[in-house]
């Protein structure tokens, strides 16, 4: 399966007892350097807001695929992992989403 930065996937997260785990949605938000490495780097997407401002509203408008639930996306919650623990693909951020989102990952990591 191929992957494109903006791309709303869904991957297992393990319980905190690592003995099952519960699909999640993420935003893939590596470029074909990682992919080609077989590798994704991806953030996470929660139903839970929490009064931390470290996440970004998602709307309907903001994606390709309308959502089930209200989303919000943990700009800070940054994962790598392997291209072949992703489910699948389910929708995509337009331009204007993933650009605020690589805004605010860079907000939090610059110097």
């Amino acid at each position: 399966m191929n992957f494109t930065k903006g791309d709303t996937v869904i991957i297992p997260v393990p319980f905190t007892d690592n003995l099952g785990h519960k699909l999640h949605p993420a935003v893939v938000i590596s470029n074909d350097l990682v992919h080609k490495a077989g590798d994704v780097m991806i953030v996470q997407i929660t139903s839970k807001l929490k009064s931390d401002k470290l996440h970004i509203t998602l709307t309907d408008d903001d994606v390709s695929e309308k959502l089930p639930v209200k989303s919000y996306i943990r700009v800070h919650e940054i994962f790598v992992l392997k291209q072949s623990l992703i489910k699948g693909k389910v929708s995509g951020l337009k331009k204007h989403k993933y650009s605020e989102l690589a805004k605010r990952i860079h907000k939090i990591i610059e110097i």
